[in-house]
């Protein structure tokens, strides 16, 4: 079976491995017990056809990139430079002066929605208001930011 899967141009490693995944399925499957000799077998191959047919198309929809290129280098992400991490940072200072400013519902509101990605209707029946009286107080919240750092 190895053989046939490397005639259609199947690598070693990857016939050996088709192999034994047919070997799994059809044993998995449990063919008929009483099917004759040749029909098992037939069987077996047919699944490790198809089981390679679909490693070779799964192969040429995978594209090599090396990596080594200067189209690759330039889209590789770059650490970011000394300016840009210091205003980031003050970014994140003013972020949390107006958390720590706000009222205490609406940190709490906010932190669970926009930290903690819970659903509204969760932060509600946390804080207990209504789903509409929640989605408000946290707008409210962004605006508390917006207004203390000027974005968002």
């Amino acid at each position: 079976m190895r053989h046939a899967l490397r005639r259609r141009g199947i690598d070693a490693e990857a016939a050996a491995d088709l192999t034994q995944d047919a070997f799994l399925r059809v044993i998995l499957a449990q063919p008929s017990g009483d099917a004759p000799e040749h029909m098992r077998r037939a069987y077996l191959y047919k699944v490790a056809r198809n089981l390679g047919i679909n490693h070779v198309k799964r192969a040429a929809l995978a594209v090599h990139v090396p990596l080594d290129t200067p189209e690759a280098e330039a889209a590789m992400p770059r650490a970011p430079d000394t300016e840009t991490i210091i205003a980031t940072r003050a970014e994140l200072r003013a972020v949390q002066a107006a958390l720590r400013e706000m009222p205490d519902r609406h940190r709490r509101a906010f932190t669970l929605h926009r930290i903690e990605g819970w659903p509204i209707a969760r932060i509600a029946r946390e804080i207990d208001l209504s789903p509409s009286r929640t989605w408000e107080m946290i707008h409210e919240a962004y605006r508390m930011i917006i207004l203390k750092t000027g974005d968002f």
